[in-house]
């Protein structure tokens, strides 16, 4: 009996080493170490724009103004039935951290407007000028700044493009949605807009529109959008 007491007590204290580390303290299973993390961010590679025509609203007291099909250049149009799409062209960039030598970064595929994540752009868009060629009236000759003239209708950043007056929502002209950016610590420049007309030209005409985007970077793009056919419309 003594026998088998103490082969127990000497087998029990095998086990206990083997689940025990030199320092007395229990040891767990195994763990993988943590891989390295990585940053990632978005960078502002440039803009195009494209004209659409107007998607048929369900609520006309809450117009949106959204996208449908491209617009032909042939098609006349009244203003209130084309929707500009302003995109973003961006790249995504892995900052690797000080684990993953030696390379400090890398690019991976480049990836455009409605790209889903991360949300924001590293930059801010300073200024938006809008201008034409063709006189769109007689208060906006050739060459004059159109901004109070295009309305935002939908950003996908987390900027202000609308407000409520009297409970209907109004939209941001492009001059007060940069005026608002200016006074709320810049305009991210995001993956995707819409802008509208909120008025139309004097007369039938063909027009097209010139777009220039400054950045915070300092880089300025340069947009032109296609010749579009407007139909003379009692504004």
């Amino acid at each position: 009996m003594k026998i088998q007491t103490l082969c127990a007590l000497a087998l029990s204290g095998i086990l206990a080493g083997c689940g025990s580390s030199s320092n007395g303290t229990t040891s767990g299973p195994d763990v993988p170490p943590k891989p390295s993390a990585k940053n990632s961010k978005i960078v502002t590679q440039g803009f195009e724009v494209r004209v659409y025509n107007r998607l048929a609203e369900h609520d006309t007291q809450n117009p949106e103004y959204n996208r449908d099909t491209p617009y032909q250049g042939t098609e006349e149009v009244t203003y209130q039935n084309i929707v500009f799409g302003l995109d973003t062209q961006t790249m995504s960039v892995t900052t690797a951290s000080w684990l993953d030598i030696p390379h400090s970064f890398s690019l991976l595929t480049k990836a455009y407007a409605l790209s889903p994540v991360p949300f924001q752009t590293e930059e801010n868009i300073v200024s938006i000028n809008i201008t034409s060629a063709s006189d769109f009236s007689q208060a906006y000759p050739s060459g004059s700044n159109l901004n109070t003239l295009f309305s935002v209708t939908y950003t996908d950043t987390l900027n202000k493009y609308y407000s409520y007056k009297n409970e209907i929502k109004t939209f941001f002209t492009v001059e007060e949605y940069v005026q608002y950016g200016q006074a709320n610590g810049g305009l991210n420049a995001g993956f995707t807009r819409n802008l509208v007309l909120n008025t139309g030209p004097d007369y039938p005409v063909n027009m097209t529109f010139y777009i220039e985007i400054e950045l915070d970077n300092g880089k300025t793009f340069y947009l032109e959008t296609q010749e579009v056919a407007f139909k003379h419309t009692d504004n």
